[in-house]
């Protein structure tokens, strides 16, 4: 299968998810909860606000603010990878040039050193389908260049697939986080 073809297929998977499983999002939570560890003092995490039925992330931004861990969010450039801007309860968001809702340009920047993310396919090995924007992978890969930056990704445990196409520019996931599970990419599951 493609890569058009597996996303157009997972695209259509994912939406039905979405309705069929509705406490993935507090399951999802619960799992990075319990199993990885975040220091307030060390960590930012940039988390996303859902759409397409991706896994709605504002019952990890409850969890995470709760253990006052700072937060941010993607601002989508033209052509450049993404930037992060600190995201709290009171920071104005407005649509950026992808017309996701992101923190206006008062809010200060931030380098993430976790970036939770979604997706439409993933495999063992950390490969990951995203929508083909391909935003992600180029960010990934200039933070990559810098500093230690972990990749976690949100999934149905559906959205799993034995071999996800890729090609030489796709950055990989450290860990996929299910409702069920968290897989650690290239390591296996716990």
């Amino acid at each position: 299968m493609s890569k058009s073809e597996m996303r157009r297929h997972m695209l259509g998977l994912r939406r039905l998810l979405h309705h069929e499983h509705p406490s993935a999002p507090r399951d999802v939570a619960r799992q990075i909860d319990a199993h990885v560890p975040l220091d307030p003092t060390q960590d930012c995490v940039a988390v996303y606000h859902a759409s397409g039925g991706e896994i709605v992330s504002n019952d990890l931004i409850t969890l995470l603010r709760a253990r006052n861990v700072p937060l941010a969010l993607p601002v989508t450039h033209e052509n450049g990878p993404l930037s992060f801007r600190i995201f709290e309860t009171d920071t104005d968001l407005v649509p950026d040039a992808a017309g996701m809702t992101a923190p206006d340009t008062h809010a200060p920047a931030c380098h993430p050193s976790v970036i939770i993310l979604p997706l439409l396919a993933f495999d063992a090995s950390g490969a990951r389908l995203g929508r083909g924007g391909g935003h992600y992978d180029r960010t990934l890969a200039g933070l990559r260049k810098k500093c230690h930056v972990r990749a976690i990704g949100l999934a149905f445990d559906e959205q799993m697939v034995e071999k996800c196409p890729v090609e030489p520019h796709d950055a990989p996931l450290d860990m996929v986080v299910t409702p069920t599970r968290i897989i650690s990419c290239g390591e296996g599951e716990r």
